[in-house]
Order: structure tokens, then C-alpha cells, then sequence
């Protein structure tokens, strides 16, 4: 679009362009300079346009881009700074918005969108335009805002006021306890859960399905409770127990299975990003992490209080009693991945995974996305992100040790002796690598791009903040390995070298064995570390010293203020910012965690998005009914246990999922809950039934991490990131998949194709793909077929060798049920065609629909 177009297009009618007669001979060129002049003109004579366009900049632009702050090398104070640009190159063009950077990011044309969090008014925008338009004319003397009046504008940015409107959001306000509805239906009479329900089912005239058969219940309650399918024996007990309280007392020996733990503990691995290992590059192993998972299991089948169980994950060592239990919680804070290279931009990153997973799991909130700007959909303040930061601030990795102090002094007194040896022959190793080190550094840093060796040679004190992102970059990335510096060596260098590693790695033959600790968390010591508000993120562009804080719009008071006791060495910020989440009076906490069973009890939350209670989240299909369980959440103090009966003794639970036309016509996506849903095992409940139906399972609970074999050629290894997998015939590996080591850079390729969440983020619902991967790798992966082996193995044993009786048995085992007489024909004559028959049919047992879905 040229100037002229754009002045037209832009003034929508409040500036009057003379249209050029076609006949006019003046140049085309002459022709838009004139005309822009021409619009300029009445406009500065009317209502001055440069100092309108300032004061757009001032209001809008100049505390990120002025005086006390230049985010990205850019300075709009005056049009040659404007012009030149930053980081980002020029960020005007004058007589071009669309190709000014100022226009395009303020337009929310391109990104980054400014200002951050928020859109400038049209009004504003039109002015933009139409200033820039014309040349982008600075006043003659545009006065410079200065470093007080920059620094007031830099303050008002961390105070972002919340609204009454803002607080009545559903999420934000009070829990309340409704009314049960009265709708005169007959399934509310026992259950309150089926009352509400009931009353979306008349609103939207839906007939709810009838209840499912005892086979396909106790099915149904065993998956979804402890993750392993029912024996034959407990199928037929259920079936024949004509008790009225039969189906309440299977789901009270459901709940006290030490299996319940493993199911629902895996539920909120998912959420904490739990994994084996640290993740970036080398990918450390974390040998000790599995004590935390174990806690996990322990807490479920304990029935911890959830609030408890919240205190003790965010500030278990600053209890009034600390437990070993509640130190081991602590492992929650130390679960995201780890950078290799440490600087103050790591730890920020580091702390940001804190925040943002602790916002997500506790209160279903995006805080983290505060971390550079005001949240741009719901009303978190970024001065609320860095009050959160501020509370795990101060905190340090602790390696808690499980063992007597006596033992740890014996310890530390070995490993002394053995360093105090090693030391001379590591220091001569040293001396013999550094020429050699220091020749392939300078040679590496030669090969680099021109900017990155500038970035690097600069002095660490005055490189500009893209310039120490290089320098990171560089110290991270570049790196010397052995066998470069041995190449280079005489031999007479290298035996020298061999034998000082030699003497090395004796020596390190002799320390003593790793006594029992555990991953936890305490504090630098009793007073905070500072810590301060960033602007744009950035930790060269501090702002005010944060206090510990919370989330604002749903603060029902100020954080708690629980003392240091004399002597501690900690904060205590931890203390009373869990305190303040675990609260009853907490909006977002109760609704959070009952939503949260209520998913994986019915296939999707009332709130559909889990993690997600802002603007941009789902809002509930039953709010009601969301209140009602949160408030008898409280009730029965943070009882999960008791959440599961009243969710599972409902009429709703019990449904069978058959499809009724008339109401998939009104709710296709089965959204108001009249039929039970259908929901695919996750992958390791698959794994894990495979095993169970082969006889196979090792039900032991806890424990440190197996690794079952995975081909090396699926996996890109290195001296750094390798995985030391057994044999699949292995019986140590016939474990619960809860209990496979989860590495962040080598996935187990059956989880991971069927959906198992990266472990790097929290993950709140985990996707169900269907894919040809999937169907191909249950087909062809060796560890299936190894117990579809012994699958056939146990029929023989359990039914002899009469094919029809083999057939009733891998039924009533895989299915809880008898196979129909079609099934039992077409299988019978499967089997007897061919000496592979009984492991072939026992290889499509794991590979039907029926094997791979909860009824």
C-alpha cells in the first residue's frame, strides 16, 4: 500500500486527500510526497499529530522502551533512536506502517504484541497509523522524558489493580453449598451427584442409560480404581453376591487395595512432571528420585488430606513436626528438568517450572504466563508471578539423608581419604590436558559465527544482554571431549595420561557405597534472598524487591504469616504460601482437586480443561454440582477416599455406555453425562494387563525403577545419555509400569506411542490418539509377544490342552466374561489350524479393542 492509499484508508473520513486528476503529468513520485504534505498540514493545524503520537509512546511504550529500561537495545525517545532501532532492527519506517515494527507489533499483527498483556486503544492505534503515515514528524522540541518520570512509569506497571468484576469470575469466587435439585427423578433419591445431573438431563430432555451389568461394573471399578483387571474368582463372586450392599462393599475393597495408591498416584506423577532423570543434554539420572513417587503411593492409600498432602509437597521441612514423609514431599519442588549450565537466567528458568507446575497441579491456573507481562486473559498481575516466585526463591536442592549421622560421618571420612589420594594424580592429568584443552577452545571459538566470537571475547561485564545469551549458549554447547585431546597428545603424553586415570579410577574402586538420601528441598537460611520484579522477564532490567506474595484475584486474605521458630534455618515463606493454598476458604484449590477425580472417574472434568479455571479455560457444565463436591470435599476434610465413594456409588458411574440415538442427536459429545463414557487404558495400564492376563505381573508395591530392554537403535545414546536396559525375559522387569524408569530423552517406545506425557511439563488429561504405530508395535514388539507366550503357557496350565477350554479361560481372564459362541468357534478353529495357534490367539487377545478400553 503506498502512502497515499494508506492516508485514504487510514483518515476514514476525518482528513480530506485532494484525488490527482488522471491527466496530471507531475511525476508519481512528486505526486505521494505532496499528497502526504498535503495531509499533514490540516492535521497538525487542527490537532497536532507528533505531539497526539507522543503521547501514545509515552502512555504506551516508553517504560519498557526510555529512559530507566531499554528492552531489547530500544530507545523511542527521540525518531533517530526510534528509527535506528535495537535488537529487533529498525522499529519505524516512516511514511510505512505496515512495515514499521512499532505499527505491526502495537496492531497485534506480528509478535511480539505490545504492549504486553494488552492492546492500545483504536483511537490510539488510528493515530499511529496516520502519524506515521505522514513521515513519523517529531515536534521540534519533544520534551525527553527523564529518569524520575521513567522510573514512576516502571512502578505503575507492577501495580495492576484486579476489578469487582475480575473477582466474580466463577473460579474466583467463594465455594458456596447449593441446594440439591429436586426433580422428582428416581436416581437423585440415593445420590445427590445423580440430582444434579438429573436436572441437566430434563433441561436438555436426554434419558439417561440404565445401569450397566455386574460383569462390566466390577471390570469398570477395578480398572479405574487400581489400574489391574479382576480374576475370574472376583468376577464370580460379584456376580452371584446378591447383597444389597454388594457393589458398596467392591468399592470399599477397591479403596483399601495397596493397588488404589499405584492407580491414583500415577495420576498426579503426570501432573508434577515426574521422571527418572533431569532432562537437556546429558540427561543425569536422579537414582534417589523414586522415593517421592513411593510417598505419592503411600499418601493415596493412606487417604493423606489433600491439604495436608499440598503442605507437605510445597514446605513438608517447615512443618511444625517435620516427618521423613514430609521431607521426602519436598522432592515435588525438585522434579522439573535441570539445566546443565548454571547462571542467574538457569535458576529463573528453573523457578519459572516451579511456579507455573505449582500454579497448574494446586490451583488450576496459568500463573507462569505472567512472567514477562500482565497475564493477557485473566487477572494476574506479573507483580503476582514474581510475590510466587519469591516464596521458592531462597530455596536450595537438599540430599536428605535416610541413614544415623554416625553412618554419614564414616561416609564423608572415606571419600576424604580417597580424594586427599586421588588429588595429585588429577592435578598432573590436568596440567597434561590443558594446552591441549586450550588450543581446541580457541580453535572451536574461531569457527564460530563473527558475532558469537565478539559476544565471547567481550569482557563478562559488558556484554549486552543478547551477547551473554551467546556466551551461555557457547558455555553450554561447546564442548571439549576426551578423545580430542588424546588425539592430539604424544605418546609419551598419553601413557602418562593413562596412568594417572588409572590410579584414579583404582582409588574411586575403594569409596564406600552411597548411603540411603532422598531428593529434597530447605532454604539458604532464615532471611530471604532478594529477589525482584523483572521487567519483560529480563534479569538485567530489575525492578522493585518482591515480597512473598499470592494470587491476588483470589485472595481471600493476605498470606498467612507464620514466624520463623528460633533457630530454624529457613524462611517459613514456603510455609505460609502453602497454608494459603491448603485453605478451605481457597476458591480454586477444592474445586481443582475434585474436578480432578471427578476426570478420571467419568473420562472428563465438569471443567473440561483441568489445569485451566481462567477465561481461556472451559467453564463448568454443571457449576452446581462442581460447588456441591467441593463444599463436601471440605466437609469430609480433603477426604479423597470419601470423593470416590460418592462418585462411584453413583447412578451416573454405574450407567452402561451403550449409545442412545435420540440422545446423541441432543449431546453428541455426551457432555451432560447420560451415558457412562468409553475410555482407552493409558499405556501403562495396558502394559501392565498384558502381564496380569499372562500370569506374569510382579505385584510388589515400591521400590528404586527397572529397565526393560529397548533396541538401541530407537534411542540416540551417548557417553552421557545411555540406558542400561535387561533382557525382556528378565524377570526383574515384569514389574508395574508405574515402576519403569522414566527417562526424558529415551521413552519406553510403548508408552510413548501410546500417549504417556513428555515428562517435561505438567500434563493434566493425557492425549488418546489412534495411530498405525500403535497397532503395529502391539503386533511386532518382542516384549508382547514374549507374554503372549506366556499367556498361552498359563492356559495350558489353568485348562489343559482342549482348545475350546483354553478359549473360556483367555475370556474370562482377559474379558471377565465367556466368550459368545461365534468367538468361541472362530477361535477354536484358530488355534487348531496351526502349532502356533495358542500364542497367536493369546498375541490378538492384547491386540482387540475390548483388551484395550475400559468398559
Amino acid at each position: 500500500m503506498s502512502p497515499v492509499d494508506a492516508v485514504h484508508k487510514s483518515a476514514k473520513g476525518a482528513v480530506r486527500v485532494p484525488k490527482w486528476p488522471r491527466k496530471t503529468r507531475l511525476p508519481a513520485l512528486l505526486r505521494v510526497f505532496a499528497t502526504v504534505l498535503l495531509a499533514a498540514i490540516p492535521l497538525l493545524a487542527a490537532d497536532p499529530l507528533p505531539e497526539k503520537a507522543l503521547s501514545v509512546l509515552k502512555k504506551n511504550c516508553l517504560a519498557c522502551h526510555g529512559a530507566a529500561l531499554k528492552a531489547s537495545g530500544l530507545d523511542l525517545r527521540s525518531r533517530e533512536s526510534t528509527t535506528a532501532g535495537g535488537e529487533r532492527g529498525p522499529a519505524l519506517v516512516p511514511g510505512f506502517p505496515d512495515r514499521s515494527p512499532l505499527y505491526s507489533f502495537a496492531a497485534h499483527k506480528t509478535n511480539p504484541t505490545m504492549p504486553p498483556g494488552a492492546k492500545i486503544s483504536d483511537t490510539d492505534l488510528e493515530t499511529l497509523n496516520l502519524w506515521i503515515t505522514a513521515g513519523a514528524p517529531w515536534p521540534a522540541a519533544a520534551p525527553t522524558p527523564g529518569q524520575n518520570e521513567a522510573k514512576a512509569a516502571l512502578a505503575a506497571m507492577e501495580n495492576r489493580p484486579i476489578t469487582d468484576q475480575e473477582r466474580n469470575f466463577w473460579s474466583f469466587r467463594p465455594i458456596t453449598r447449593p441446594a440439591i435439585p429436586n426433580t422428582g427423578s428416581p436416581f437423585g433419591k440415593t445420590n445427590p451427584i445423580d440430582s444434579f445431573l438429573a436436572a441437566k438431563w430434563q433441561e436438555h430432555k436426554l434419558k439417561p442409560s440404565p445401569q450397566a451389568d455386574p460383569r462390566t461394573l466390577i471390570r469398570r471399578a477395578y480398572l479405574d480404581i487400581t489400574g489391574l483387571p479382576p480374576t475370574p474368582t472376583q468376577v464370580e463372586a460379584f456376580v452371584n453376591d446378591k447383597s444389597p450392599k454388594a457393589w458398596e462393599n467392591l468399592v470399599e475393597s477397591l479403596l483399601a487395595s495397596p493397588h488404589y495408591g499405584e492407580r491414583w498416584g500415577r495420576h498426579w506423577l503426570d501432573l508434577v512432571r515426574f521422571a527418572d532423570s533431569g532432562g537437556f543434554e546429558y540427561d543425569n539420572d536422579r537414582p534417589n528420585v523414586w522415593r517421592y513417587r513411593d510417598y505419592v503411593v503411600r499418601a493415596f492409600n493412606d487417604d493423606k488430606p489433600i491439604d495436608q498432602f499440598i503442605r507437605e509437597q510445597i514446605a513438608g521441612d517447615e512443618l511444625d513436626h517435620p516427618t521423613t514423609d514430609s521431607r521426602l514431599a519436598t522432592g515435588f519442588l525438585r522434579l522439573g528438568v535441570e539445566n546443565n549450565v548454571k547462571s542467574e537466567m538457569t535458576k529463573l528458568d528453573e523457578l519459572d517450572d516451579v511456579v507455573s507446575t505449582t500454579s497448574l497441579a494446586f490451583l488450576g491456573m496459568t500463573i507462569g504466563c505472567a512472567r514477562c507481562h500482565n497475564h493477557k486473559f485473566d487477572p494476574i498481575p506479573q507483580k503476582d508471578y514474581y510475590q510466587i516466585q519469591a516464596v521458592f526463591f531462597s530455596a536450595k536442592p537438599v540430599e536428605f539423608p535416610l541413614v544415623p549421622q554416625s553412618v554419614i560421618d564414616e561416609h564423608q571420612a572415606a571419600n576424604k581419604t580417597i580424594d586427599d589420594l586421588q588429588a595429585p594424580f588429577k592435578k598432573r592429568r590436568a596440567a597434561l590436558e590443558k594446552p591441549h584443552r586450550d588450543r581446541l577452545f580457541e580453535q572451536k571459538i574461531k569457527q564460530l559465527a563473527p558475532y558469537m566470537q565478539l559476544a565471547w571475547r567481550t569482557p563478562a561485564d559488558k556484554r549486552t544482554e543478547g551477547q551473554r545469551l551467546n556466551a551461555r549458549q557457547i558455555e553450554k554447547t561447546l564442548k571439549i571431549e576426551d578423545e580430542e585431546i588424546l588425539a592430539l597428545m604424544s605418546a609419551a603424553e598419553k601413557a602418562e595420561h593413562q596412568s594417572q586415570s588409572d590410579a584414579i579410577a583404582k582409588l574411586d574402586k575403594q569409596r564406600p557405597k552411597p548411603y540411603a538420601s532422598a531428593m529434597t528441598i530447605g532454604d539458604h537460611g532464615r532471611d530471604a534472598l532478594p529477589s525482584y520484579f523483572l521487567y519483560r522477564g529480563s534479569p538485567d532490567n530489575k525492578g522493585s524487591l518482591m515480597d512473598a506474595g499470592i494470587l491476588t484475584v483470589a485472595g481471600f486474605d493476605n498470606l498467612p504469616h507464620i514466624a520463623p521458630p528460633p533457630g530454624a534455618q529457613s524462611t517459613y515463606r514456603r510455609r505460609n504460601f502453602a497454608e494459603w493454598v491448603a485453605s478451605p476458604r481457597n476458591p480454586l484449590t477444592a474445586r481443582v482437586f475434585v474436578n480432578r477425580i471427578w476426570q478420571h472417574h467419568f473420562g472428563e472434568g465438569i471443567v473440561a480443561t483441568p489445569s485451566n479455571f481462567g477465561k481461556t479455560g472451559t467453564p463448568p457444565t454443571h457449576p452446581e454440582l462442581l460447588d456441591y463436591l467441593a463444599s463436601e470435599f471440605l466437609r469430609n476434610g480433603w477426604s479423597t477416599k470419601a470423593m470416590h465413594r460418592l462418585m462411584m456409588n453413583s447412578h451416573a458411574y454405574r450407567m452402561s455406555s451403550d449409545d442412545t440415538i435420540g440422545n446423541r442427536a441432543i449431546d453428541a459429545t455426551n457432555r451432560f453425562l447420560w451415558r457412562a463414557p468409553r475410555q482407552r487404558l493409558d499405556a501403562e495400564t495396558l502394559r501392565d494387563n498384558m502381564l496380569a492376563a499372562a500370569g506374569t505381573l510382579d505385584t510388589i508395591v515400591g521400590g528404586p525403577a527397572v529397565l526393560p530392554y529397548i533396541d538401541p537403535s530407537l534411542f540416540q545414546g551417548s557417553s552421557k545419555r545411555t540406558w542400561n536396559g535387561v533382557s525382556d525375559t528378565d524377570r526383574s522387569t515384569w514389574r508395574r509400569s508405574l515402576y519403569v524408569f522414566n527417562k526424558r530423552s529415551i521413552r519406553y517406545p510403548l508408552f510413548e506411542s501410546f500417549d504417556q506425557p513428555d515428562m517435561i511439563t505438567s500434563c493434566a488429561r493425557r492425549n488418546t490418539s489412534t495411530t498405525a504405530p500403535q497397532a503395529l508395535l502391539l503386533m511386532n514388539n518382542a516384549m508382547v509377544r514374549l507374554h503372549a507366550a506366556h499367556f498361552a503357557e498359563r492356559l495350558r496350565k489353568e485348562a489343559g490342552e482342549d482348545p475350546a477350554r483354553q478359549v473360556e479361560r483367555a475370556f474370562t481372564l482377559a474379558f471377565g466374561r465367556a466368550p459368545l459362541k461365534t468367538e468361541l468357534a472362530s477361535s477354536t478353529a484358530f488355534i487348531t489350524a496351526n502349532t502356533q495357534g495358542l500364542v497367536d490367539f493369546c498375541h490378538a487377545i492384547f491386540n482387540m479393542n475390548e483388551f484395550a478400553y475400559a468398559p
